[in-house]
């Protein structure tokens, strides 16, 4: 990644792919960090986007009448690129997925292609658009939330085209979740006092890491919906992953009892080689 530098707008810019950096918030990290450790701070940036409803739209993915709008920080807001919930477009011959001989509940079907469109050339590592280029990402979940491995989940990448299928018939049906169509606009996602990566740049003081990580959660937004970036929340984070979906409970109309949010993670080697079947999941309780 290419050193931050600072222009002359006061805007420091993390790397290339990566939203430039508030002027309020680099100082706020050269406060806490110190000039020597700013610009590694400021070298943990991640680009994540923020998945927004759209009210009134059409269920689908990649609408091209919605029409673009301003987002946070100068990015774009893109068309509809996909939704949460609803049915999935699953192809002839792929199997719906099932946890513990249970139908899986879909919580996403993303658009690949408007989601690309929607992060921009560069990536989180400044190596580009990390998921596929096309195609749809459908995630699902054990609906039960039973099992505390991170099992309890299955992320699989299809061709786009597919006609909606309703979930085989089980022991207890698999409601839909009520189908949320949603915009993706880039935004800066920085890693909390839990992520070991900013743990490490203060091993003489933990307190630092954890002020820093308290003025970046108050000044960055905090969305319901984010796909990659850092995690928003106090789940457990699986050594060696990242997020790659995080959905907060209140943007659904489901029923998760207790369950305030769930999430699901890759590693980073799954990533960059586009592999999702050892995708794991993660929720929190209240």
């Amino acid at each position: 990644m290419a050193e931050p530098v600072t222009t002359d707008t006061r805007v420091t810019v993390p790397g290339e792919g990566v939203p430039p950096i508030p002027g309020e918030v680099a100082e706020l990290i050269r406060a806490r960090a110190g000039e020597r450790l700013a610009p590694l701070v400021h070298g943990l940036f991640r680009s994540s986007l923020v998945l927004d409803p759209v009210a009134d739209a059409e269920d689908g993915a990649g609408s091209e009448d919605a029409e673009d709008a301003e987002g946070a920080e100068g990015a774009v807001c893109s068309g509809v690129v996909g939704r949460l919930g609803g049915l999935p477009a699953l192809p002839a011959g792929t199997d719906w997925p099932a946890f513990a001989d249970r139908p899986m509940q879909l919580l996403a079907q993303l658009d690949c292609a408007a989601l690309a469109a929607a992060f921009g050339a560069g990536g989180p590592d400044a190596g580009g658009w990390p998921l596929p280029a096309d195609g749809l990402l459908l995630f699902f979940q054990d609906e039960w939330l039973s099992d505390f491995t991170g099992r309890g989940c299955r992320v699989l990448h299809v061709p786009a085209g597919a006609p909606p299928r309703r979930a085989p018939v089980a022991e207890r049906g698999t409601p839909a979740v009520p189908a949320v169509p949603v915009r993706a606009v880039r935004a800066l996602s920085a890693p909390s006092y839990q992520d070991r990566e900013l743990e490490r740049l203060f091993p003489d003081d933990f307190l630092i890491a954890l002020d820093l990580a308290q003025d970046l959660a108050e000044q960055l937004p905090r969305p319901a919906v984010r796909v990659l970036g850092w995690c928003d929340t106090d789940t457990g984070r699986p050594e060696g992953h990242r997020p790659l979906l995080q959905i907060e409970s209140g943007v659904l109309a489901a029923d998760w009892g207790e369950c305030v949010n769930v999430s699901f993670w890759i590693t980073h080697e799954d990533l960059a080689a586009g592999r999702f079947d050892r995708v794991r999941h993660g929720f929190e309780i209240a």
